[in-house]
């Protein structure tokens, strides 16, 4: 669902929702002894290191990937020297909290595997390591250390902007958006995940990915309720957010992408309302049902 101003393009690409879903069955739960034998033996799909830590990182398909089941195997030396290898599956990498090595997985499945992409997150990654020089709260100091791409994104993009370089700002919002478009459809876990009590244990993700645990769908239904009651208490509101984002936002006109339906602000608003309580509806549904 994209709405666009009329003459300008999108309001914000970040109002636009993805419809789609993503479910995790039992392929999910692997060992990483079950997966890793292709890692042992073929080339790596990507390999990097970092002088200033000493890491070294390979990243590799496992051995049941597929299209429907992005399970990678990363494996390496860590900024202490020690060998590590573990699982990461791609549907769950959130970008608000994850590591340099789970960006260049993303990289990897939405086709941004060129020089320029690998630099992209080197900028992000920079960028945060100097933030947390300057903030003792910050702890980002290795290719291994989780840390806010998605926050960093948007602080890169500020720069390009001020500094006028409009070639690296264009260039990066539109990898910053196919990351940001992957990571936006849901995940789900299937029951059969749900009731087999050995997931909690070797499901790839404990310890290892940005999605912590498997959770009941009462559990995850409170935090949606929880955080939609926080919002509104302490964000602005949906007329407000596009208010700010467009400084004449209330005088322009306004079309969903694909309908020659045209809404004035306040209808524009009111349509876009109704369309979240549906959407959120649906989402809690789909936990239940």
């Amino acid at each position: 669902m994209t709405v666009s101003g009329v003459g300008i393009g999108s309001i914000n690409d970040q109002m636009a929702v993805n419809n789609n879903r993503r479910v995790l069955g039992s392929k999910f739960n692997f060992a990483l002894e079950d997966v890793n034998s292709g890692s042992k033996v073929n080339e790596p799909l990507m390999a990097f290191s970092n002088p200033e830590t000493g890491e070294s990182i390979e990243i590799h398909r496992s051995d049941v990937y597929a299209e429907d089941n992005p399970l990678y195997v990363l494996k390496g030396k860590n900024a202490d020297g020690e060998d590590f290898e573990r699982t990461v599956h791609a549907w769950i990498v959130d970008p608000r909290n994850c590591d340099y090595s789970e960006m260049m997985v993303l990289n990897l499945e939405t086709g941004n595997t060129s020089t320029m992409d690998k630099a992209r997150v080197d900028a992000l990654y920079n960028h945060l390591v100097e933030n947390a020089k300057k903030d003792e709260e910050l702890d980002v100091s290795n290719y291994l250390d989780k840390a806010d791409y998605s926050s960093a994104m948007n602080d890169v993009l500020e720069e390009y902007k001020n500094l006028g370089n409009w070639d690296s700002y264009l260039s990066m919002d539109k990898w910053q958006q196919s990351v940001k478009d992957y990571t936006s459809v849901p995940v789900y876990f299937n029951r059969d995940i749900m009731n087999n009590s050995s997931t909690i244990e070797r499901n790839g993700v404990k310890g290892a990915c940005s999605f912590a645990s498997v959770r009941t769908a009462e559990e995850i239904m409170k935090e949606i309720d929880d955080r939609v009651k926080a919002a509104e208490k302490n964000g602005p509101t949906l007329r407000e957010a596009l208010a700010n984002h467009c400084p004449n936002a209330e005088n322009m006109f306004y079309g969903m992408v694909g309908s020659s339906v045209v809404m004035t602000f306040d209808e524009c608003v009111k349509y876009l309302e109704e369309q979240f309580k549906i959407m959120d509806e649906k989402a809690k549904n789909s936990l239940i049902g």
